[in-house]
């Protein structure tokens, strides 16, 4: 991670360039490059604002979020300036919606305003969650407010908000691979799903 450098202070990502990126290497060495340009200061006025944001809450909660936002921001970021892919992965193509994601980064982070740098910030780490990493941009275990959290069960996640949120603008539900929680919890999701494993295995097993 660079030390902080005066003539990076103002940079502004280009989110058009972002938008032509086709395959998941292109995609990962321009986000590293766009995020090199940041520091562990703004990672740390991240989390400054965000706890100042989630102030009032109630203690419990807002420790959980302030652990699951750190979590979201500084292992994110780290794990995108240490991501390596394999030649085949480097391959692969990236969603068509990232076209739309670098737009909707575009109108977020060209405010005119000083939170327009940690905004691109926020935005670069969670593209790479979602287009390289195919995962939400909220770690599983994020609690959101009237209760559920985001979950992965065999290899799906789920966000108890997905729908209530998308079509915010500066929300990522629009783009994150997450579906919408059943209305089920997760110990009756894993019953029905054991039930249905043993009967798959009580019709089908010819041995």
């Amino acid at each position: 991670m660079r030390f902080w450098n005066r003539f990076e202070k103002n940079h502004q990502v280009d989110w058009h360039r972002l938008s032509r990126r086709r395959k998941k290497g292109d995609l990962l060495a321009f986000l590293k490059e766009e995020a090199g340009r940041f520091t562990p200061d703004d990672l740390n006025l991240m989390m400054i604002h965000y706890d100042a944001k989630i102030k009032d809450l109630p203690a419990e909660y807002r420790g959980e979020l302030a652990r699951f936002a750190r979590i979201q921001i500084t292992d994110g970021y780290n794990r995108l300036m240490t991501k390596s892919l394999s030649p085949v992965h480097a391959k692969m193509k990236v969603s068509p919606a990232l076209h739309k994601f670098a737009a909707a980064a575009k109108k977020e982070c060209s405010k005119g305003t000083a939170g327009d740098r940690l905004r691109s910030l926020k935005y670069l780490i969670a593209a790479f969650a979602i287009f390289i990493e195919n995962e939400p941009p909220h770690p599983v275990g994020m609690p959101f407010p009237g209760g559920g959290c985001v979950e992965r069960y065999e290899g799906v996640y789920y966000c108890p908000v997905k729908e209530a949120w998308d079509g915010i603008d500066d929300a990522f539900c629009s783009f994150c691979p997450a579906l919408q929680t059943p209305n089920i919890s997760k110990e009756e999701r894993e019953s029905a799903s054991k039930e249905e494993k043993l009967t798959n295995y009580f019709y089908n097993y010819h041995g």
